[in-house]
Order: C-alpha cells, then sequence, then structure tokens
C-alpha cells in the first residue's frame, strides 16, 4: 500500500521542520557525569535508532494520515461524470474533496504528535542509559549556534558540557519540567 510507504517519509519530514519549533523552546540537552565521548556518540547512536524505528502503526496521527490518503486517493479516482442535467466540475469536485481531506486530517498537527512520539521514546531511552536532562545557557547556546550541525566539533562542545558533573547540577531540568513542555 502506497500510504504506509509515504508516512516514514512524512515522519523524515517533521524532524527537519521541527527546527522552527525548536528556536521558540529552551535549548535542552542530555548529559550523564563524566561519560567518555565514546560512550556518549554510541548511547546517542543507540537512542536516535531506538526512536527512528519506533513503529507509528495505529497511533493517532499515522491513522488520521492513513484516512486523509485514502480519502485523496477516492476522490482522485472517483469518477465525477455528470449525470443529466448535472452540471457540475468534474475538477472542482476533485480538488475539494482533496481540500477537505488535507484540512480534516490537519498535517501540521499529526506530524507535532508523530515528532512527540519519536521524541518520547529518545527521550526514555537516554533516561534509561543514565542521562538527565540540562539546559543551555545563552552564552552555550550563542557558542553551540557556531558550529555547522554536522561537523565533529559541535559533538566535542556538546559532550564538553553534557559530561561535565558541574554544569548537569547547576542546570538540571526537574522532571516535572520536561512533561510540562508537552514534548
Amino acid at each position: 500500500m502506497r500510504t504506509a510507504f509515504y508516512l516514514p517519509i512524512m515522519i523524515l519530514l517533521v524532524a527537519c521542520l521541527g527546527t522552527a519549533a525548536a528556536a521558540r523552546r529552551p535549548a535542552l540537552s542530555w548529559g550523564k557525569p563524566g561519560i567518555s565521548y565514546d560512550e556518549y556518540r554510541a548511547d546517542a547512536t543507540i537512542c536516535l535508532r531506538e526512536a527512528a524505528g519506533t513503529d507509528l502503526t495505529g497511533t493517532e496521527p499515522a491513522n488520521a494520515l492513513v484516512l486523509a490518503s485514502r480519502q485523496i486517493e477516492t476522490a482522485l479516482t472517483t469518477d465525477f461524470t455528470p449525470m443529466v442535467g448535472g452540471g457540475f466540475d468534474p475538477v472542482i469536485n476533485t480538488v475539494n474533496a482533496m481540500q477537505r481531506a488535507r484540512i480534516g486530517a490537519r498535517p501540521d498537527l499529526r506530524l507535532r504528535q508523530a515528532r512527540d512520539i519519536l521524541q518520547a521514546r529518545l527521550d526514555h531511552c537516554l533516561e534509561e542509559h543514565g542521562y538527565r536532562r540540562f539546559q543551555l545557557t545563552d552564552a552555550q547556546r550563542r557558542q553551540l549556534d557556531h558550529f555547522d550541525r554536522r561537523r565533529p566539533e559541535r559533538q566535542v562542545y556538546l559532550h564538553s558540557l553534557a559530561s561535565d558533573p558541574q554544569i548537569l547540577t547547576s542546570q538540571a531540568v526537574p522532571n516535572a519540567d520536561i512533561s510540562s513542555r508537552g514534548r
């Protein structure tokens, strides 16, 4: 079924689109006192793979997007040949049906819901590996923004923060604050 193929693509798209929403939130990261760089990267890889492998089948966002896809496919394959004396435009009817399906699915909401499910899975994995959340200061955030996301220097800088027990203690985010953000 084509819908099952497109759903993972939509989920990956939301990961890319999430950067605008992240700019409005406080910069949070995960750390573990005294962790080596190699273990830090290995744990991140394990948890990211676990989150990325989350099966969203049967979840509310997946069901809504599948339903909308089916409604759109139905609209595209429906014969809108006018009945005798009909007088409607089949193209307009098809476009209207597709628009109703898209609006009804609320893709922006569904993609946020899917992202939240994946983020919760990632958070849970990191907690299981002994990590805890901390909030970056404005100065730390500015320094981090100087690094390209794909450069190793960024990861080295994040590790220097994430492994520092003093930073983890002074900048810790209480668990209640994490769940109240609706992540």
